[in-house]
């Protein structure tokens, strides 16, 4: 990724920290930028979401092959660390989406890159009919975690690695996809 883009991506979130997602101006992201390739709002978006796979990527380089549940686990665990290290800022995000999901429409082919990543860094399948399959239940999975992650204020994350080893053991005992 870009040394500008990253800039940018930590811009942005610096700024979510303080103000929500509509009173954040392009123009109070890039200024002093000297050479952008953003135009729009969305694009800053796209960019906060792939700084976040840029550092899952760099985190798990030496993620240790074991069953996809437990690779899907720590991938998971990893992104949500990324998360947490903005929690203020992905909080104000999150609620902005929630009540403009047109906003998050926009944003949807970047996120399911996102799923896709994180399928593929845990050996799961993507391709075909059943890669899809794969795929699709990552992302509700993605979902339900990030609704529990919003309400778990533990620090070490208790109640959201609960949840998401329960429904990973729930998935894999029906043999459902992975």
């Amino acid at each position: 990724m870009q040394i500008n883009k990253i800039s940018m991506a930590k811009k942005t979130l610096l700024l979510l920290e303080k103000k929500s997602w509509k009173n954040i101006s392009i123009s109070s992201v890039l200024k002093n930028e000297k050479k952008t390739i953003i135009q729009n709002k969305t694009e800053l978006l796209i960019n906060i979401n792939r700084y976040f796979d840029y550092l899952l990527k760099k985190n798990l380089s030496n993620l240790e092959d074991s069953s996809k549940k437990d690779m899907l686990f720590e991938v998971f665990m990893a992104r949500l660390d990324i998360l947490n290290s903005y929690r203020k800022s992905i909080k104000n995000l999150l609620k902005y989406l929630s009540s403009n999901p047109q906003d998050f429409a926009k944003l949807f082919p970047s996120f399911a890159e996102s799923i896709i990543l994180m399928a593929t860094i845990s050996n799961i399948k993507v391709n075909g009919i059943k890669g899809l399959a794969n795929i699709k239940v990552i992302m509700i999975l993605y979902f339900l975690i990030i609704y529990t992650w919003n309400k778990d204020e533990t620090e070490s994350l208790e109640k959201t690695m609960t949840t998401l080893d329960n429904y990973l053991t729930n998935f894999d005992k029906l043999s459902f996809v992975f």
